[in-house]
């Protein structure tokens, strides 16, 4: 679906001119105040509502429920809206919202404390001139966003003083799908300066489809998504107190196949292309279908793991062990000083098994030290040397090795030896004292996976959904072909074994455009098979601008783990920094993402002293993310953390922007970086400053909201959404530089003062 987001303008159009002013929009829809008419002729002295004030034209939102059906690509929305009067008397309000532009006016239903109300459609082009007077009167850039839109309004009264006002909206609209690949967008975005939080943001979308849904995912929000069957998913997500900084985007993949294909790519003008691809196995494949493992949970039992880890410990495994499917087989290997196996060996995953594994568990005990090294030789051991089925290997420890063997290095050696088959190993850290380097070498160099669980965090939970991602393997020993383009930066390089139920996400950068061949090979069962699919790379499309920073999220993560792996070397130094400045990524080597002022360097990045109080109060948090990382806290320019940027599997398929953003705060909590497409914008010197701009460049100035201003809006509509960051804003478009400043007699933004608040 390639249409604009569609975010509300909150004016009616008559209503407008009685307004002085007019406060910046939201996107979900709102309640505009008309102020009362005065009298026309004279009447006896009576009590009269004073109007309004020119910054009170609004009603607070206070909580939005979005509620969606999609069927084989109609969806079918409805919007309830929670509206609180702030004023003393009675009011009446416009109500405005935003048209997408596939929804038929006569889909519309409006209810209001369960009245019906009838409306009415604004055109967008005929309502653009009147757009542009009012981001003029209201100096407001936020509202640039909204030129060109459609807009259904209807008319509110009474709405009494301090009143509620319970507002449902139901439209249907078809949504576009290409090869199968279909987008549902809800608009979410506020610019709404000053205004206050959401007390509740609750969305909820029911896909339904009569072919299989092959991948189901949102780019844009952490959403939990739960497949009931191969043809339904279920997505939700629900905050409080938020204040929604992007539009609701989700993908969904409709394919009649065993592997479900999905590429989503983005190419601007004389920039190479970024691509998406995600490989997606059926939700309920046929029985054959699915490979029948062997598996060995190695679980440390020393003495550190004592109380509510131990007991988390005994229910996640035999929750891990009732999971298994009867084919496979199994055997527990806990240990401390000592090993101390279930069995010799593996066992059939029967019921008298489980249940003896469900006793065995319940009698561990919390004694002894740490021999890590027994302990994943002794599982090694265990392997059936089956090639038709694949060996899998669960190490969880909270410790470093203290016992037996206890240098990492030699660990690694001795374990790389008696791997001879490549087994597996799928490790989780528990805790802060676990040798990270040691688990992480042991993941990668065994093509594994690995995670970590703090002190705070479930760790039955978190063993729970580890072994549940590996309960159905598909593929194996994976490799990605891709033939008609040339591709480059592939992330992760490496791929990694294919679950049924778990997605492979890869990223890539590509050069030339058309037709071209993807081609997955791996190994089912001991025999070789192909995925072939063909997909079109664009030479040019605007959409999907969010994939150059998750590629650049994935690149800083691995070249990060390459760091704390390997070593630091000032050539992935560079390269961290690189990226960071250009997409707006924190890292432990450009924490703070503030450009130096002009007299220093161009292009350098450093933090300002105003951002050392928030440095030093994320101190402790960070801490110990910079102790797993590898790195040491202090980094250039004195930084006093030590932050990784360590990107789970589920946030690759969202925007990591938000807890990036949370980083790149000042002490009164004021955003120092914003996004804009692929875009990065810095606050400095008093404006929003686009991290691609080479300070040799010099700009071209434009006072905002001046003739000059609309004019090169209407020349370069691209220039909307980065003008509609603020008033001061310098941004590169090809090789020209717009600055746009203060008219004559307007008091500029003092270098320093802090911007408002999205």
């Amino acid at each position: 679906m390639n249409h604009r987001p569609y975010l509300s303008l909150f004016v009616g159009l008559t209503v407008m001119a009685a307004l002085g002013a007019v406060p910046t929009a939201r996107a979900q829809g709102d309640i505009i105040i008309v102020p009362p008419p005065l009298p026309r002729h004279p009447q006896p002295p009576m009590p009269h509502p004073r109007p309004p004030s020119p910054g009170q034209v609004r009603l607070t939102l206070q909580a939005l429920n979005v509620q969606a059906e999609i069927t084989d690509g109609v969806a079918v929305t409805t919007v309830r809206q929670s509206f609180q009067s702030p004023f003393d008397q009675p009011v009446e309000g416009t109500y405005v919202f935003p048209l997408p532009d596939e929804v038929a006016v006569g889909d519309f239903a409006m209810t209001v404390d369960g009245k019906t109300l009838h409306g009415e459609v604004l055109d967008a082009n005929a309502a653009r001139q009147t757009y542009e007077e009012i981001v003029r009167r209201a100096r407001d850039p936020g509202l640039l966003e909204y030129l060109g839109s459609r807009l259904f309004k209807a008319r509110i009264f009474p709405i009494p003083p301090h009143g509620k006002v319970e507002v449902e909206l139901r439209y249907s609209q078809t949504l576009t799908e290409q090869g199968g690949l279909g987008q549902f967008r809800q608009p979410l975005h506020r610019e709404s300066a000053g205004a206050p939080p959401l007390d509740q943001l609750v969305l909820n979308v029911k896909l339904a489809s009569t072919l299989p849904l092959a991948s189901v995912f949102s780019p844009t929000h952490e959403c939990r998504i739960t497949r009931p069957s191969a043809r339904e998913a279920t997505i939700s997500y629900e905050a409080g107190r938020v204040t929604p900084d992007r539009d609701f985007l989700l993908y969904y993949q409709r394919q009649d196949a065993a592997f479900g294909v999905a590429v989503l790519a983005h190419r601007g003008a004389g920039e190479p292309g970024t691509f998406l691809l995600r490989i997606s196995p059926r939700v309920e494949p046929a029985d054959e279908e699915v490979l029948p493992k062997d598996i060995a949970f190695v679980i440390d039992t020393s003495g550190s793991m004592a109380g509510p880890k131990l007991e988390q410990v005994k229910r996640a495994l035999t929750f891990c062990v009732n999971a298994l499917n009867p084919r496979d087989r199994f055997n527990i290997l806990a240990f401390s000083s000592e090993v101390h196996p279930f069995r010799d060996g593996l066992v059939a995953a029967d019921a008298d098994a489980r249940q003896a594994a469900a006793k065995y568990a319940s009698e561990l005990k919390a004694l002894g030290g740490t021999n890590i090294h027994a302990a994943l030789l002794n599982a090694l051991e265990n392997d059936p040397r089956d090639g038709a089925r694949p060996y899998l290997i669960v190490f969880m420890t909270d410790g470093q090795p203290t016992v037996d063997i206890t240098n990492p290095e030699q660990i690694l050696k001795d374990v790389a030896e008696r791997n001879g088959r490549s087994v597996r190993f799928h490790v989780l850290g528990v805790g802060t004292e676990v040798n990270t380097q040691l688990l992480d070498k042991l993941a990668e160099t065994t093509r594994g996976t690995r995670d970590y669980c703090t002190e705070k965090e479930d760790l039955e939970l978190k063993l729970g959904a580890m072994v549940t991602r590996l309960a159905s393997p598909v593929l194996t020993n994976l490799t990605l072909h891709v033939t008609g383009v040339s591709v480059s930066d592939v992330y992760p390089q490496t791929l990694p074994d294919l679950f049924r139920g778990n997605d492979l996400v890869v990223f890539g950068r590509y050069d030339g455009s058309g037709v071209a061949s993807i081609r997955l090979e791996g190994q089912a069962g001991g025999t070789a098979r192909t995925v072939g699919y063909e997909a079109t790379f664009p030479a040019l499309e605007p959409g999907g601008d969010f994939l150059p920073r998750l590629w650049a999220n994935r690149k800083v993560a691995y070249l990060l783990d390459q760091i704390r792996l390997h070593g630091s070397n000032q050539e992935l130094v560079d390269e961290v920094v690189r990226l960071a400045k250009r997409y707006g990524i924190v890292t432990p080597y450009t924490s703070a993402l503030i450009l130096e002022d002009g007299s220093k360097s161009p292009g350098s990045w450093t933090q300002s002293d105003t951002m050392q109080p928030m440095l030093r109060r994320l101190g402790e948090a960070d801490k110990q993310a910079g102790v797993r990382a590898g790195i040491p806290a202090s980094v250039s320019g004195g930084a006093a953390v030590g932050r990784s940027v360590e990107l789970k599997e589920a946030e690759y398929a969202t925007a990591p922007s938000a807890e990036h953003d949370a980083y790149a705060r000042d002490e009164a909590g004021q955003l120092l970086v914003r996004h804009v497409g692929d875009r990065a914008f810095v606050w400095t010197d008093g404006r929003w400053t686009d991290t691609t701009w080479n300070q040799k460049l010099q700009p071209t100035k434009v006072a905002a909201f001046s003739d000059e201003y609309f004019a090169l809006l209407a020349k370069h509509p691209e220039l909307k959404p980065f003008f509609a960051l603020g008033p001061r804003v310098l941004v590169v478009l090809g090789d020209q530089a717009f600055e746009t400043v203060a008219e004559a007699g307007e008091a500029p933004v003092r270098e320093g003062e802090a911007p408002a608040e999205p």
